[in-house]
């Protein structure tokens, strides 16, 4: 072994009462201390999303999981403000709404003593510290309505944007459709053409019947020129209509889905366990604390004897003047 390191196991074997009494002291001082601290309990609960897709239609193609979004809304500023009004946390943590930085301290307690966080098994898991075990219950059950209330406002909002976007397209629609029918109805007036197929070949048999036979009827003629003529525009606008319908009944079932998403009552999550009402003290844990403390005092004991011996040669030969030979 080096001499250095015999050296400091001499001064450590030297010292070890004075070790030991610094060790015990401090842990039985951190062993006090918890006993004049506020105990606090801690409220648990774990919850699954619920009905997330239908709400972010634009996110089910992404990476993103619906426990994570979820997840945003458990950490979201609107739902720590509605906590904040329902419950007076601003009283509950001795804060004062009038000062500049009440935000930054309002928040600062807030992530200390309530805590959302993704597990293994894609719930959410919801921890609340509180001095008083029915309030951390309390609190915790506050947090799920207030997600619930902040998503269902969110809900409202983008499926009233759906619904007039919808009614707007659905309106469109009606007018082209409209547009078209009086197209239509001037060639039923003004031309007698309403079902061009039927009297199309009704027209046709009549007058190669007549060609046939060396005839010709005038009236018979003008219908078939006109049918003729008129026929491949009518027969134009007859497709647009059928394509117009065909896109008005699309676009009103989806107007008639989204005022149905509309009004739908819904709740974004399922509450795996309620938030529980706690019976023995979360923290502190004087156990640990006690522990921690020892560990810490027992090993700068050690580094302050170990190196004090030293500091204080160096320093006396910083003191001591050098010797001059002459």
């Amino acid at each position: 072994m080096d001499k250095p390191n015999v050296e400091i196991l001499r001064v450590l074997f030297f010292r070890r009462k004075h070790i030991l009494l610094v060790t015990l002291i401090a842990a039985v001082i951190a062993v006090g201390v918890t006993y004049l601290l506020k105990p606090k309990y801690r409220s648990v609960a774990y919850i699954y999303p619920a009905n997330m897709v239908p709400f972010f239609m634009e996110q089910q193609n992404n990476a993103v999981s619906h426990t994570e979004l979820l997840l945003q809304f458990f950490n979201s500023y609107d739902v720590r403000n509605d906590v904040l009004k329902k419950f007076r946390l601003d009283r509950h943590y001795d804060l004062d709404t009038t000062d500049p930085k009440f935000k930054t301290y309002y928040n600062f307690a807030f992530e200390e003593n309530i805590k959302a966080s993704q597990t293994r098994y894609e719930s959410i898991e919801l921890n609340v510290l509180d001095t008083d075990p029915d309030t951390a219950q309390k609190i915790g059950q506050g947090i799920i309505d207030a997600v619930n209330k902040t998503i269902s406002k969110q809900h409202i909002s983008k499926f009233n944007e759906y619904v007039n976007v919808n009614r707007a397209y659905l309106n469109a629609h009606r007018r082209t459709l409209d547009s078209l029918q009086e197209c239509m109805e001037v060639f039923s007036k003004k031309y007698h053409i309403i079902d061009m197929s039927s009297q199309m070949r009704y027209a046709s048999q009549n007058y190669f019947k007549l060609m046939a036979e060396g005839k010709e009827n005038a009236k018979i003629t003008e219908s078939y020129n006109e049918i003729a003529e008129k026929g491949p525009e009518l027969y134009r606008i007859g497709n647009a209509f059928q394509e117009e319908a065909r896109m008005y009944a699309t676009v009103e079932n989806e107007l008639n889905q989204s005022i149905r998403d509309f009004n739908r009552k819904l709740t974004y999550m399922i509450v795996a366990s309620e938030p529980t009402k706690p019976d023995t003290k979360y923290w502190p844990k004087r156990g640990v604390i006690g522990t921690v403390a020892a560990i810490s005092a027992f090993i700068l004991a050690c580094l302050y004897f170990v190196y004090s011996a030293r500091m204080r040669e160096v320093w006396a030969s910083i003191k001591t003047p050098p010797v001059i030979i002459k």
